[in-house]
């Protein structure tokens, strides 16, 4: 594939959950859903190929690029703001994948994920 465009649930309305053939309905952090995200694209995704999500953040514990997912087939882009509320915003994260996938390659935060992590339960607080 050439391209893939990818916008999850954050997790406001329901919990997100994960369904395979281990476990059944586990449920499944937001952070773990860019990863995956990550690995599946390196996958899949032809050099050339480009990546793009909107990836849900809470705007005081966003420590700019070190927050945001991370593999290391792909470089980033873009990254763009879209402020939705005085503490969260959503960013539009392009990424091109640069070489295949080698055995080890997997994806990570080089930060710390808690912008994106903890994002349903910050959303929800009273502060």
């Amino acid at each position: 594939s050439s391209g893939i465009n990818a916008e999850y649930g954050y997790g406001i309305r329901e919990a997100s959950l994960r369904v395979n053939k281990d476990i059944k309905n586990s449920q499944f952090s937001l952070s773990e859903q860019f990863l995956e995200l990550l690995n599946f694209a390196a996958t899949h995704l032809v050099v050339g190929g480009r990546l793009a999500y909107w990836l849900p953040i809470i705007r005081d514990l966003y420590e700019g690029e070190r927050s945001l997912p991370r593999h290391p087939v792909f470089r980033l882009v873009h990254n763009c703001e879209q402020v939705l509320s005085r503490k969260s915003a959503r960013r539009l994260v392009v990424m091109l994948k640069t070489r295949e996938r080698r055995e080890g390659d997997e994806s990570g935060v080089v930060g710390d994920s808690a912008s994106h992590g903890q994002y349903r339960d910050v959303y929800f607080s009273k502060s």
